[in-house]
């Protein structure tokens, strides 16, 4: 009799040692699979990682306008608008009028959304779990830390290139 296995998860082809010494790509190709994997892993829960963003700073930020949250996340306006109303249209977040601007409308998370949001962090929580596995605490640590570092000079330089 033969043993059947299962197969190999998907996952990313070997890396070709001319490319190994390439940090970016590198960076690149590990986001790529990271946002592959997690995109599926949100997808149970009727999110992806652009609502589960949004859903993140509105949990943060409590009352926001529209605009206060593209801004904060980075997101154009109709885009924004477009994320909205498919958290709206899930019951995760309502619009109402904004209690210091009567030509603004306020943004605010629903029981349902946080509800989500709970689950979808502990989602969130496993995908990084399984992406960070071959690196202990201390190197996790150290991998966010510079990570931020180099994401929070890049904001800087969008910021400053704005600005010119």
């Amino acid at each position: 009799m033969v043993a059947m296995t299962e197969p190999a998860p998907p996952g990313p082809p070997a890396l070709h040692s001319a490319l190994v010494r390439h940090t970016g790509y590198l960076i690149s190709r590990i986001g790529f699979f990271a946002q592959r994997y997690f995109s599926a892993r949100l997808e149970g829960l009727g999110l992806t990682p652009r609502l589960f963003g949004a859903l993140n700073v509105l949990a943060s930020e409590g009352t926001v306008t529209q605009q206060e949250l593209g801004k904060s996340i980075g997101m154009d306006p109709s885009t924004m608008v477009a994320t909205i109303d498919e958290l709206e249209s899930q019951g995760l977040v309502e619009r109402r009028p904004h209690p210091n601007d009567r030509r603004a409308h306020a943004l605010y998370i629903t029981d349902q959304g946080r509800e989500t949001l709970a689950r979808s962090s502990a989602v969130a929580a496993e995908a990084q779990d399984q992406l960070l596995a071959p690196l202990n605490g201390e190197e996790r640590e150290l991998l966010h830390d510079l990570l931020l570092r180099i994401a929070e000079a890049a904001a800087q330089r969008r910021a400053d290139a704005v600005k010119d």
